[in-house]
Parts: C-alpha cells; sequence; structure tokens
C-alpha cells in the first residue's frame, strides 16, 4: 500500500504529547500526495505530565498552542493520542466467532477480566480483527480491544482545549506508527512481518505486524530515562548533565559490546510452552526479565476513540469522544459509534489517579533539576567515550534481553520471526545501536524514517534539521496522516 491523498482527507495537525517531547505534525493532502505542511518539538513542561497521566492540563494546553503557533500551523483538526501503564489497555483477545451484536455484550465482560479498574469508570470500544490467513470455518475470532480510565480522557481532551484546538479522533499509538512506517512505504513492507520498536522516555513500545495488521503488542519497562539514569549514576553526574551527554555523545561501541555480553543466539521455546505467568500484574509494565501478564499479548500506550465528523465551531466545553478503532488499513471512520457515555461532563476533572512512584518504577528523571553531583564542564568533556559506554551498557543489555524474551514468545505463539525490526524514538538514533541488536537478535534492523514516506513542503525546515528530529516524529505522522491513506 502507497500513500496518497484522498478526496475525503481533510488538513489535520497530528498531536504527541509524551513524558519529554510533545509533538506536532502538520499534513495536507495534495496533489501528488500527502504534504507536511509544518511541523514541531518541544519540552513537555515540567509538573504537567506524572506517570503518563496528565496532571495540569492548563499549563500543558498552552504549551502545546504555543509549539503550534510557533510552528506555522494553522489548522485546528486534530488528531492524538493518549497513553499510560496503568489507566489505558490495549490488548489483542481470542473469543468465540460471534455476531457483532453478540460480541458488544460479550465486551463488556471481558473488560471486567483484563483491566485492572473499575469498570463503570472507563470508556471502551472493540474492533474485530480480520486477517487475510484466518481459515472460514475458524471457531474463534481476535478481536482489538481498547479500554481507558474516563479521567485519563478528560483531563487530555481539556489539554487538546485549551491549546485552542479541534480534537476529531484519538488514536491509537502503534497503529499510528504502522501508518507511517509501514503503510506508508513503498517497498513492500505491508506484505511483510515487521517488529516496530519505539524507543520514548519512560517505556519502550514493541509491536509486531502481519501484513500491516497489529498482533503482538507489548510495553517494556525500559527507555530513554532509564538510560540517562544508568549514565549518571556511573559517572556520578547529573541527571541533567547526563541527560545532555547521551544526546552529545552516547555510542554503541561495538568491539566492546562483543565483550562485555555473549551473544544471544535466537530460541524458540518448545511449542506451547507459556512463558507468560497468569498471575503477573495486570495493566502494569513487568519488572526487568520478566514478561508482561498477556498470555500472547503485553499492553501498550493508546487506544482509539473517535468524536465523527469535524465540528466547524469549536468543541463545546462538555464534548466527550465515542470510542473509535481503526486497525491501520481499515477505512477512517469505520470504527464504532457506542454514543456518549452518561455524566461525560468535561469540566474540570481532578485526577484522582495513584501518581505514588510505583515499586521498582522508573518514573522520569527531571533532566531540569541538576544533582548534588553537578560537575564541570571540563570534567565532562574529559569523559573518554569508552567510560560513557561501560555506563549505559548494562542498561543496553537489559533493555537487549527484554526485546529477545518478547521475540522468542512471539515465536512460540506464531511459529515465525519478524522480517525486521524498525527502530524509532530518540534513542534509537544512538549511534551503532540498530548494529548492536542486528548482531544480538539475528535480524535486520533500520532506523524508522516517517519523513521518507511523505513530501515535506517547507522552506524553513533545513534537511538537517529533519534528519535530526525524523525519530521522534514517527507517532504524530502517523496520526496527522490517518484520514489520508489510501491504495
Amino acid at each position: 500500500m502507497g500513500l496518497r491523498a484522498k478526496s475525503s482527507g481533510a488538513p489535520t495537525v497530528g498531536v504527541n504529547i509524551g513524558t519529554s517531547l510533545i509533538k506536532v505534525v502538520e499534513a495536507r493532502p495534495g496533489k501528488t500526495g500527502v504534504q507536511i505542511t509544518a511541523l514541531g518539538v518541544a519540552p513537555t513542561p515540567p509538573g504537567t505530565i506524572e506517570h503518563e497521566v496528565v496532571v495540569d492540563p492548563q499549563t500543558l494546553g498552552q504549551a502545546i498552542r504555543r509549539l503550534i503557533q510557533e510552528s506555522g500551523i494553522t489548522c485546528k483538526r486534530s488528531v492524538s493520542s493518549v497513553s499510560g501503564q496503568s489507566s489505558v489497555v490495549v490488548r489483542i483477545i481470542e473469543v468465540p466467532k460471534m455476531t457483532k451484536q453478540e460480541l458488544g455484550e460479550t465486551m463488556k465482560w471481558e473488560v471486567e477480566r483484563h483491566v485492572p479498574f473499575a469498570a463503570n469508570e472507563v470508556v471502551m470500544d472493540f474492533q474485530p480483527i480480520e486477517r487475510p490467513t484466518t481459515a472460514p470455518d475458524d471457531q474463534n475470532m481476535e478481536v482489538l480491544l481498547a479500554v481507558a480510565q474516563q479521567e485519563v480522557i478528560n483531563s487530555h481532551l481539556e489539554a487538546l482545549f485549551a491549546a485552542g484546538l479541534d480534537p476529531v479522533v484519538i488514536d491509537v499509538e502503534p497503529l499510528a506508527i504502522c501508518r507511517a512506517l509501514i503503510d506508508a512505504s513503498p517497498n513492500g513492507a505491508r506484505s511483510q512481518t515487521v517488529a516496530v520498536i519505539n524507543i520514548g522516555a519512560a517505556v519502550t513500545d514493541m509491536a509486531v505486524f502481519q501484513n500491516g495488521l497489529l498482533t503482538f503488542p507489548r510495553i517494556l519497562p525500559i527507555a530513554g530515562d532509564a538510560i540517562t539514569r544508568a549514565l549518571s549514576d556511573g559517572l556520578n553526574i547529573s541527571l541533567a548533565q547526563a541527560e545532555s551527554l547521551k544526546r552529545e555523545r552516547a555510542a554503541v561501541l561495538l568491539d566492546r559490546a562483543a565483550s562485555f555480553s555473549p551473544s544471544m543466539e535466537f530460541e524458540s521455546p518448545p511449542a506451547g510452552e507459556d512463558q507468560i505467568p497468569a498471575d503477573a500484574t495486570i495493566g502494569m509494565a513487568a519488572p526487568p526479565g520478566e514478561p508482561d501478564a498477556a498470555d500472547d499479548v503485553g499492553f501498550i500506550p493508546g487506544l482509539g476513540f473517535g468524536y465523527g465528523a469535524p465540528s466547524e465551531s469549536p468543541a463545546p466545553e462538555n464534548a466527550m469522544p465515542d470510542f473509535d478503532v481503526d486497525l491501520g488499513g481499515a477505512p477512517p471512520g469505520t470504527g464504532l459509534d457506542l454514543g456518549e457515555p452518561e455524566d461525560a461532563s468535561l469540566g474540570s476533572p481532578e485526577p484522582k489517579l495513584d501518581l505514588s512512584e510505583p515499586a521498582g518504577g522508573l518514573g522520569g528523571p527531571d533532566v531540569g533539576q541538576a544533582a548534588p553531583s553537578d560537575v564541570s564542564a571540563s570534567q565532562i568533556a574529559a569523559f573518554t567515550d569508552e567510560q560513557v559506554y561501560d555506563a549505559i551498557a548494562p542498561m543496553l543489555h537489559d533493555l537487549i534481553v527484554e526485546i529477545r524474551r518478547s521475540l522468542e514468545y512471539y515465536a512460540s505463539r506464531f511459529q515465525s520471526q519478524p522480517d525486521k525490526i524498525l527502530l524509532c524514538g530518540g534513542t534509537s538514533k544512538m549511534k551503532d545501536l540498530d548494529k548492536l541488536l542486528e548482531s544480538e537478535l539475528g535480524i535486520p534492523v533500520a532506523i524508522g524514517n516517517p519523513l521518507e514516506n511523505v513530501s515535506v513542503v517547507s522552506r524553513t525546515l533545513s534537511q538537517e534539521y529533519l534528519d535530526e528530529i525524523a525519530s521522534v516524529l514517527t507517532v504524530g505522522v502517523g496520526l496527522a496522516i490517518r484520514d489520508m491513506i489510501g491504495d
């Protein structure tokens, strides 16, 4: 599937709010295809997001508004994504084959089974997954189930309204990534099995796609913040200095990596041997070295809500979304319309979540606050490349182990391996990280660039700048082009 502008596609700004960075991307349909007409990246204001939940919507909304203005974005129609390890659940479940009406009743019970919070405090939707390999006489069917706490959606929407945006969809992050890197790719990626590893600040999202359809989502608790913390601890410098040093000089030293840990040959567990414990904590990322709770999937940030047709006037303060799950490649607007939930007034909700640091949780380092171990710039410059790598090597090793365990479990369930791995997210730019993963996992690894598959039309953005930030724009691009996918 290639990417072309559809007549129904409207100019859209994709808004990807991360714990570290806010990313905005404006896309418009053009005569020769989709065009990216403006984009921008800015730090997420400290204190506005805690454990991936918006706790200060007004401040966050004003930051988004400023970024949109500074980036030259003019459209108000927005598509965004919401995430949270303990407040958002996206799963692929298997149920007996049934009608759509029967499935609606069944999903009410499935929500109680699969989510770690009260079923009467959630927004939920589902979508059957029709794979080309499914036999007509199969007795079971796969369903994508997405559930989120109502308060998480309320605070997310409040931030978008404060930014002056007209939100039309809250989408599923891995499916947005699929659009940007797989659906839009002209090189046949949609016909392959592709694993996408998005290394964010707080968590690493991993998803395997077969023929452009989500098959295996999982969340890994090791990401950019953990690497920053390892650098801070290893070199006895502040988190702010460690973050700067990581971005400027962190690199994989392949000759040193070879001696650091033995090569991990990819082996599948015996067929039928389940490595995922049934009693694992539901809805939370597992600690390093322990798999997630689901028997064939884990939990990933994001879910799909839809407003239906965009409004020509600003969204009212009490507007709430209907759930809309888009299975990446399905025609936009085919999601479910569950109507407006009762008592859905947005108002100014006060978060009732437990925002305390979970035991053993990674948390996000406050890179804007210097630790007592602040050292001079000359001392920072004196660190050798070997010292920098040795400080982060154990955390990189743990990340590789987590990825490998996920791929082994995928192989045991589906009797196959991905044809390739695509990396995205800020940490994916670390020099030779792709080569290290390829050598350890035995699968081709490449850096995904969402801007390669679209036309960027801007006189103010240099190619050097675009190359520098492309890796963090994958979700934003996928959100912006949601209604512009065509065959």
